[in-house]
């Protein structure tokens, strides 16, 4: 791969409108591998909702969101579907790739349709709280070393390919007006520093991309098509109703804390750590999602966000 990305998605089929019966097949894009995951990126960075929906039962299903639980909720639905009941198993594997099979990515049309025989359910969280939370488990990618980390891991010993592959993100971040960040420079700064220019860090970094999309990529913009919206304080509610629902009891993982990475600074970033300027681009950024939760709050009731 002499290119950052690259483009391979499988088409779903369109038709308008689309009416669909339950018992029917659900539509959209599938991807089973990493090229079409980064595919699917791109497909929503031309400004396409593509809303990644796990089914649940014949009437029932739950859209992810990156950074809203989707870790724990990935992890839950496996073994509530009864795809992975060996917990053995569950520990070794790796909940998101397990996942993706499965997943169907829809747009807006297919999403209604699907929405007309389904209750969807999905996580809604603070998009300030949710930059943060990117922040802590990935803002570290886009400094110098690790960059030059995964390009060496590609490169396999290939120094023409590192060179090839460098000059690319070089070349790409130089456009966009930004750079890979200073390894040595306080992760504190570095997040105000990506918060004031996110946009260009959502649309040239991939690795990056999914965990600062608005929500709104993901969840669409009509929330009406939604049976609730929960919180994230909601989710170990969802677990049990899952659980219950299905008769697959559910085995609970610790989620990771800052106090486990005592060595990492990256990892104990937090919203004091933001700059007023940072909070004022990342509430610009952001504005559909507070407008999807205004949206939610008039069209579903009163949510425990």
């Amino acid at each position: 791969m002499d290119e950052p990305f690259s483009v391979s998605v499988m088409q779903s089929n369109q038709s308008q409108p689309l009416r669909l019966k339950p018992g029917e097949p659900i539509p959209g894009l599938r991807c089973d591998h990493q090229d079409g995951w980064l595919d699917v990126q791109l497909i929503m960075l031309n400004g396409e909702t593509l809303s990644p929906l796990l089914p649940l039962g014949s009437d029932a299903a739950y859209v992810w969101v990156p950074k809203n639980g989707w870790s724990s909720l990935k992890r839950a639905w496996l073994q509530a579907s009864g795809t992975i009941t060996d917990v053995n198993e569950l520990e070794s594997t790796y909940v998101h790739g397990a996942v993706m099979p499965f997943t169907h990515w829809l747009r807006p049309d297919e999403f209604r349709a699907v929405a007309e025989y389904r209750n969807v359910i999905a996580i809604w969280r603070d998009p300030i709280d949710r930059y943060v939370s990117a922040c802590r488990s990935h803002l570290n990618q886009l400094t110098t070393k690790s960059i030059n980390a995964r390009l060496t891991l590609h490169a396999n010993g290939d120094q023409s390919l590192f060179a090839r592959t460098r000059a690319a993100y070089d070349s790409m971040f130089k456009s966009f007006g930004i750079q890979s960040l200073d390894d040595n420079v306080d992760p504190r700064d570095l997040m105000n520093d990506v918060a004031l220019c996110l946009p260009a860090w959502t649309r040239s970094f991939l690795e990056w991309t999914h965990h600062t999309l608005p929500q709104t990529s993901f969840l669409g913009k009509d929330p009406s098509l939604y049976t609730t919206v929960l919180g994230m304080h909601q989710i170990g509610e969802l677990i049990t109703q899952w659980q219950n629902a299905s008769g697959q009891y559910i085995q609970p993982k610790a989620e990771n804390v800052s106090k486990d990475y005592t060595n990492d600074l990256f990892r104990h970033l937090s919203r004091d750590d933001l700059r007023p300027e940072a909070l004022e681009a990342l509430e610009r950024f952001y504005a559909c999602d507070r407008n999807f939760l205004e949206q939610a709050q008039k069209q579903l009731g009163l949510l425990r966000i």
